[in-house]
């Protein structure tokens, strides 16, 4: 197994994202390219990842493998690269290669880990009523903006409008978005919804912004919310993360 990547920032901002939800993971270098799907320790959020084989300069995977991998260590030597230096990833025996290439090779050992793959709520079954896709740096000053105010944040559909609020003690903020407004690239509603979610969480996978082109929200009511980024068919991060119910 070989893989070498030319644009380091799409697989460091993945990886990256994956490591602020999960310590320890298992990395599949499947044909279609290299996927990721874990629950942290809480069992608030999924993360499921794959960066598309279309995303490597070369990919060259003979039959599926699966790695565990320390997600910090791991990160912490793709971030050795910099710039448009290129990355290999090569599985010899029982070890994997990072190579960073820039006139001169420099070559990382990566240490894997003996994991068991735990089991992991079925996200693909759920059943969502409203689907939004946004521009990232909307969900992006919201959640940022709710941050500095209390810690959950609501998101609203109705058939003419998509809003994301959060209110304090003291303060409140609010964005509401319509048909037709920049920011709002497609909304889909079933049934109206409303829901409020922690925002640590939604925090960590922002990072997965800085290089997505779009993020689908899907949501129900007091329902758990998908977010997908997508960066032109190169990488998806999505997470899938529980809600915060009033009681």
């Amino acid at each position: 197994m070989k893989a070498t990547i030319a644009e380091p920032e799409v697989l460091i901002t993945t990886i990256a994202t994956a490591a602020e939800i999960i310590d320890e993971g298992i990395l599949k270098f499947g044909k279609e390219g290299i996927s990721l799907t874990a629950a942290d320790r809480a069992m608030v959020a999924v993360i499921d990842l794959l960066i598309s084989k279309d995303a490597f300069e070369e990919y060259n995977v003979e039959e599926e493998k699966e790695i565990g991998l320390n997600m910090t260590n791991f990160l912490s030597l793709l971030k050795r690269a910099r710039g448009s230096e290129k990355i290999s990833l090569e599985l010899v025996e029982n070890k994997m290669l990072l190579t960073i290439h820039n006139g001169v090779k420099r070559r990382f050992v990566v240490p894997l880990l003996q994991l068991t793959r735990e089991e992991i709520p079925p996200i693909e079954q759920l059943e969502f009523k409203v689907v939004a896709t946004l521009k990232p740096d909307v969900l992006e000053d919201a959640i940022k903006d709710a941050s500095v105010i209390t810690d959950a944040i609501t998101f609203q559909a109705t058939k003419e409008y998509f809003k994301i609020s959060a209110e304090g003690d003291v303060s409140q903020t609010e964005i509401e978005l319509r048909e037709g407004d920049e920011g709002l690239i497609d909304l889909q509603v079933k049934e109206e919804s409303k829901a409020k979610y922690p925002l640590d969480y939604l925090e960590k996978i922002l990072k997965a912004a800085k290089i997505a082109d779009e993020v689908t929200l899907k949501f129900a009511q007091d329902y758990p919310m998908r977010l997908d980024f997508k960066y032109e068919g190169k990488a998806r991060i999505s997470m899938v993360v529980a809600p915060r119910v009033s009681e």
